[in-house]
């Protein structure tokens, strides 16, 4: 007779298996809610701060990203063949000419939007008392730097460059660091080609702020045949940067590129990612750090779950018993518990992600002023004085999955505890 109720039992528990246990675990949950909402709490709490972290983190890479391509690597640039490797150096041996041939060949490729020459040089700046090395660059002022480059947006006081005006645009960093603004005048100090010194005075016209340390504090832009005037390289370039449609795919485009101007001089093409190597280098492991303090952090508040769900497992000894006396097995108490723990993380985590959602939404468009919270101080990422956090679907639907897979991980000692019950025993608890 009690085998055929355990059969009956366990053939009804077959049949219902998910239904059932779900129905029973929620129900269970519901039995101390204080508890149970104590505990989702913890885990909504820890979910909330790893979405928003991870939100403030895609957004700032993905400033950096745009940061980059806008005012310093474009989508991609030509270089001549042996520049790269030494471009630390801002070498003048390795230049590119026939230009405008190069440029027609480069906008006839698919996905191609805008090309630009740029010359970039090793310099000294001097306002008469300090003398300061730093980069210069000469720019195609005419249509074709600002189709490919946003320096114009970036111009916080004075104005952009006049086309064949003799002028200085430069970072803010590196006016604040001479002590000179708008309409002021500094001495550019180079090398030509041949070795030369070359000294001119030039008027600042503008001051820029773009919010890569790179640019703001160590560069400065004057117009392309002023530099090439400078240096000795009439129509020479050091470089062709290039911007890409919005929809072009940017390894298929890079090798395009690479096939179209084979053959016609000795040059080297590189997509942004592959000259800013190292700050991707960077960039990965903070991703790596982050995720798996993140990952240590979701982990320590699911484990209140196995406290809480270990404490439901010691009251209801006597219920467990009787559940196993009228025919349920050993994993079907399993079952509940671990239901009942991923529900709880389930819940949590919906929480959490609820109320990570709305603060990101807010702060996507509103920003984040880190002038105001850090002052000037870097955080590593070329980006602006305000950072907006992104959304991504993907993160907030993997974390909350992961949330409650992992609070089922923690039911597993209180669930196996449950299930080793003897029913005699149990029903005996007090």
């Amino acid at each position: 007779m009690a085998t055929g109720a355990a059969v009956q039992a366990e053939a009804i528990t077959g049949r219902l298996r998910f239904l059932a246990i779900l129905q029973l675990g929620w129900r269970n949950l519901r039995r101390n809610r204080r508890r149970t909402w104590i505990t989702a709490t913890t885990v909504a709490l820890a979910v909330l701060l790893v979405q928003v972290a991870v939100s403030l983190l895609l957004g700032i890479e993905q400033q950096s990203f745009d940061n980059l391509i806008n005012y310093q690597t474009a989508h991609a640039k030509i270089y001549a063949d042996g520049y790269f490797a030494r471009r630390e150096e801002l070498p003048l041996d390795y230049t590119l000419t026939d230009l405008d041939e190069l440029q027609d060949i480069v906008q006839s490729v698919r996905g191609v939007a805008a090309t630009t020459p740029r010359l970039s040089f090793s310099a000294q700046i001097s306002n008469g008392v300090d003398l300061y090395g730093c980069v210069g660059v000469g720019i195609q002022v005419a249509a074709s730097d600002q189709d490919v480059f946003r320096i114009p947006q970036a111009v916080v006081d004075g104005e952009y460059l006049t086309l064949d005006e003799e002028g200085i645009l430069m970072g803010t960093g590196l006016a604040e660091l001479f002590g000179v603004a708008t309409g002021d005048w500094l001495t550019v100090l180079t090398r030509t080609k041949a070795g030369a010194y070359e000294a001119l005075d030039l008027p600042i016209v503008g001051l820029i702020g773009t919010g890569n340390p790179l640019i703001d504090r160590n560069t400065f832009l004057i117009p392309l045949k002023i530099a090439q005037y400078m240096l000795g390289l009439d129509g020479a370039a050091t470089e062709v940067a290039i911007r890409f449609t919005a929809n072009a795919h940017d390894a298929q485009t890079i090798a395009d590129i690479g096939r179209a101007v084979d053959g016609t001089e000795q040059v080297e093409v590189k997509g942004w990612r592959e000259m800013e190597q190292d700050f991707m280098a960077l960039v990965r492991l903070k991703r790596t750090g982050q995720g798996v303090f993140l990952v240590i952090f979701i982990v320590l508040a699911v484990v209140g779950i196995t406290n809480t769900i270990l404490m439901a497992s010691f009251e209801r000894t006597r219920e467990i018993g009787m559940m196993m006396a009228m025919g349920l097995r050993g994993a079907g108490i399993r079952w509940l518990f671990l239901t009942e723990g991923a529900l709880t993380g389930f819940v949590g985590g919906a929480l959490g992600s609820f109320i990570a959602l709305a603060i990101t939404a807010y702060f996507a468009t509103q920003g984040i002023n880190l002038t105001a919270m850090y002052g000037d101080l870097d955080i590593g990422y070329p980006v602006k004085d305000t950072i907006y956090p992104a959304m991504n679907g993907t993160v907030i639907m993997a974390s909350w999955l992961l949330t409650g897979v992992l609070a089922a991980l923690a039911s597993l000692y209180p669930a196996a505890r449950a299930s080793r019950q003897v029913p005699v025993e149990a029903l005996r608890h007090v």
